[in-house]
C-alpha cells in the first residue's frame, strides 16, 4: 500500500500538464467579424476606439443636421416618437438640430439628413436610412431601407 502511494505521489508530480491553466502563455484573439454579426450587416463606427481597427471604416458623418427640399411638414415630424405609448420612455426625439435616441449609452444626438422626405440618420456606428411616409394624426410613418413595412411612430405623451 505504501508501494501505491509513492507511486501516485511520483506520477501527479511528473504527470502531463497540458491540462493546467497557464496564466502566463499570451492569448490570441481571433475576431470572426462575419458569425459575430448576426445580421450580416456591414459594421462603421467613427468612435476613436476603433480607428486602428483595419476592417472598420470610419463614418463620415456631417458636422450638423442637413435639412433640404422638404415635402413633408416638419412642424408635424419634429417631436417625440414611441412605438410603444405605454412603454416606460420615448424611442427619439426629432429636432431641427438631431435624432435624438432617447435610451443610447452615451451621446444620443445623431445628426441626420432629411432631404424631401428621405432621412439619413448617422449613428455613432452605422448609418440608417428610411423615407417618412405619413406626419399625420400624431402618428409618424417611416419606411426604413431595411424594412419591408413602414414603422409607425405615436407621440409620447409623458
Amino acid at each position: 500500500m505504501f508501494y501505491c502511494l509513492i507511486l501516485i505521489s511520483i506520477s501527479c508530480k511528473h504527470g502531463n500538464k497540458k491540462d493546467a491553466l497557464n496564466l502566463e502563455a499570451e492569448t490570441e484573439l481571433k475576431i470572426d467579424s462575419m458569425e459575430a454579426n448576426l445580421n450580416n450587416k456591414k459594421s462603421l463606427t467613427s468612435s476613436e476606439y476603433n480607428t486602428d481597427y483595419s476592417e472598420i471604416e470610419n463614418i463620415e458623418r456631417p458636422e450638423k443636421t442637413i435639412i433640404r427640399n422638404l415635402a413633408i411638414d416638419t412642424s408635424k415630424a419634429f417631436g417625440i416618437w414611441t412605438q410603444d405609448p405605454n412603454g416606460p420612455h420615448a424611442d427619439f426625439w426629432l429636432t431641427e438640430k438631431s435624432f435624438y435616441v432617447v435610451d443610447y449609452d452615451g451621446d444620443g444626438a445623431m445628426p441626420y439628413i432629411l432631404d424631401k422626405n428621405e432621412i439619413t440618420i448617422f449613428y455613432k456606428d452605422f448609418v440608417q436610412k428610411g423615407r417618412i411616409t405619413s406626419t399625420e394624426n400624431d402618428t409618424l410613418k417611416i419606411k426604413w431601407s431595411d424594412n419591408e413595412q413602414a414603422t409607425e411612430y405615436l407621440k409620447f405623451e409623458n
